[in-house]
């Protein structure tokens, strides 16, 4: 969804007033429009280099990349916060003004909006039927639309995003699988086999882990391969701060797994069955809670020893650490408390009294708030609060629809907004996700689901990001082939920048025949470190024709391992095309023939297995 802030819509007042402002236009003048060229402006001393996806094509994602830096010492500008445009040129139109396209963007014009607009972001719902709702609001949620429903094969328990936000899994324990949908497309591209009941997600740097009534499923964000790792039903998980490891119940034990290797490394035998855990990165270790009993305790995750036992109120439905790592919430629907678990002495130090069935927490940066089954209201405790021993805390609420929020799932409800201190609340029988932003008494919008009941809401951010240093990225798709303007503004320091990309024709039509995908002479063995030549046949599956063509590329990748790389496949005289790769260390290696042109996607299901040692 596009919503103006409160900073831009500030700026956009500022910008149309200083008639006298600086603009940095690369339009036409300063910049070469030549495919694959980074385009430069510089302007109060601030050098901004832009280069998007060469040779662009009508309705495929483009990739567009900003890099600021100061022109006195060279150093890349971090936290800039830029907001950037499209608009196509009409035929025979000169380039507009830049800083009158920028002042008209920020102002929102419901007349003038921008082809594209790479500040975006959409909420998602998790319905209760097998649908996910994907709305974008216009300028506010005064104006929201319906863009998409995505259909699974069964109603969804856990959702996460990849760690680039362009694919989202979704557990559905009816169908023993997880989903795969193109953030970018919307649209379900993969449907991954996981154990009986898969139920929460956790996203792992490139990974996605899921349990399930046998263990664990690992499956990684880019193969899409899946490796299971059998512990007994896993009933809660909670990663380490590495991103290498997490850990899960397992019976009356908890285990933890290493990612890489997809194995048990370490199992911590105890004297209760285990239905909660959560990980403290302050503390270095896990708590693991028996709910029925009210029994805790705490796993030094460096020796594997239980170093602190210590009772909670029996009936909670959750832990969670407040982002300090130090202090946890425990919300007990059970008992009507919140109570508040110091990681330091290890020790209940709080407890907020909140009536109807509080169960589920959620953390902005300043604010924990708290879902309550039996009531409409969301309750909300200040961060700067809890912590203080013997101490009350003070609570504050609002009403998140007209209908009470009900038993969620394992997904949460309630999650952050982008825009500023906000969050977004989902109500089923209202078929709503609110938008609540802090400091107000109510919430600020609202967004219909399409009809349906949402359980759970997510956002997914197409904007703008810092992914190193000075370098601001995103990926979207252009739909119309023609010139277009990218109109860049900074706030502070406050500079305009304007540059130019053409975007060519669609594609021809792809080639729709099937192709068979064939290993030639596999060896039996692959030398460690020693270089690999491997070839396959292409044809055509119905028909046995050789099949050729000018994109075809290899993907390597060990599994369950973290080591990936991509080659360019090469023709061989013989017609048969031929891939080159030097194999790390020990293990197994999957390999992967894809060709846009052919039809085979990087998740097609033909792949050749090869073991080195």
């Amino acid at each position: 969804m596009r919503l103006r802030s409160g900073p831009l819509a500030l700026a956009a007042l500022a910008l149309t007033s200083l008639a006298t402002m600086s603009v940095a236009s690369g339009a036409d003048t300063m910049i070469k429009d030549a495919p694959g060229t980074v385009q430069n402006v510089i302007d109060q001393g601030i050098a901004i280099d832009f280069a998007a996806t060469p040779n662009a094509r009508a309705g495929e994602p483009v990739a567009f990349d900003f890099h600021f830096s100061d022109t006195a010492s060279g150093t890349a500008l971090a936290g800039v916060r830029p907001a950037a445009w499209l608009s196509r040129r009409r035929a025979g139109n000169a380039a507009p003004d830049c800083k009158r396209q920028v002042a008209t963007f920020l102002g929102g014009d419901l007349f003038n909006r921008a082809d594209v607009d790479l500040n975006a972001y959409f909420v998602l719902s998790l319905n209760d039927d097998n649908s996910i709702s994907v709305g974008d609001p216009l300028f506010g949620f005064g104006g929201s639309q319906l863009l998409a429903m995505l259909m699974l094969p069964s109603p969804g328990a856990d959702w996460a995003l990849s760690a680039d936000q362009t694919a989202l899994f979704v557990s559905l324990p009816e169908s023993n699988e997880v989903a795969v949908a193109d953030t970018r497309r919307w649209t379900i591209v993969k449907h991954i086999a996981s154990g009986p009941h898969p139920r929460q997600l956790l996203v792992l740097g490139e990974r996605v882990v899921v349990s399930d009534d046998e263990g664990l499923t690992v499956i990684d964000t880019t193969s899409f391969v899946a490796t299971h790792v059998r512990v007994g039903t896993a009933s809660a998980m909670a990663p380490s701060d590495d991103s290498g490891n997490v850990f899960a119940t397992s019976g009356h034990s908890v285990v933890r797994v290493e990612l890489r290797k997809a194995r048990v490394v370490e199992r911590i035998e105890l004297d209760a069955a285990i239905d909660l855990l959560a990980y403290s990165n302050a503390a270095k270790a896990v708590y693991a809670v028996e709910s029925t009993s009210g029994h805790a305790l705490a796993l030094d995750t460096r020796s594997a020893k239980v170093t602190a036992r210590f009772d909670v109120q029996p009936g909670a439905a959750q832990i969670r650490f407040a982002p300090d790592g130090r202090h946890a919430l425990l919300a007990n629907p059970l008992r009507n408390v919140v109570q508040v678990l110091d990681a330091a002495s290890n020790r209940i130090v709080q407890n907020a009294d909140i009536a109807d069935a509080p169960d589920r927490v959620s953390f902005s940066d300043l604010v924990a708030y708290v879902h309550r089954r039996g009531s409409e209201t969301v309750t909300m405790i200040p961060l700067e609060q809890i912590g203080r021993d013997g101490q009350s805390i003070n609570v504050a609420d609002f009403p998140a629809g007209q209908h009470a929020l009900g038993t969620g799932t394992t997904a949460d409800s309630i999650v952050s907004a982008p825009e500023g201190p906000s969050v977004l609340v989902a109500n089923p029988d209202d078929k709503m996700v609110y938008l609540y932003k802090e400091g107000m008494a109510a919430p600020a919008g609202g967004f219909n689901t399409g009809g349906r009941r949402p359980r759970a809401a997510l956002v997914v951010d197409h904007g703008l990001r810092e992914l190193s240093r000075g370098h601001y990225s995103t990926t979207v798709p252009v739909r119309d082939a023609g010139t277009y303007d990218v109109a860049l503004f900074l706030d502070a320091p406050r500079v305009v920048a304007c540059f130019k990309i053409t975007v060519d024709a669609r594609a021809p039509a792809l080639d729709k025949r099937r192709t068979r995908v064939v290993a030639v002479d596999p060896p039996q063995n692959l030398a460690i470190g020693a270089p690999a030549r491997l070839q396959f046949a292409l044809t055509d599956a119905d028909h046995g024709e050789r099949r050729s063509a000018d994109d075809i590329r290899a993907l390597v990748f060990e599994a369950p391992g973290v080591w990936q790389q991509r080659v360019t496949a090469q023709q061989s005289a013989d017609g048969h095309y031929e891939v080159d790769f030097v194999p790390p260390e020990a293990g197994t290696y999957y390999v992967w023939i894809e060709s846009e042109s052919l039809g085979l996607d990087r998740s097609n299901s033909q792949f050749s297995v090869y073991q080195a040692n």
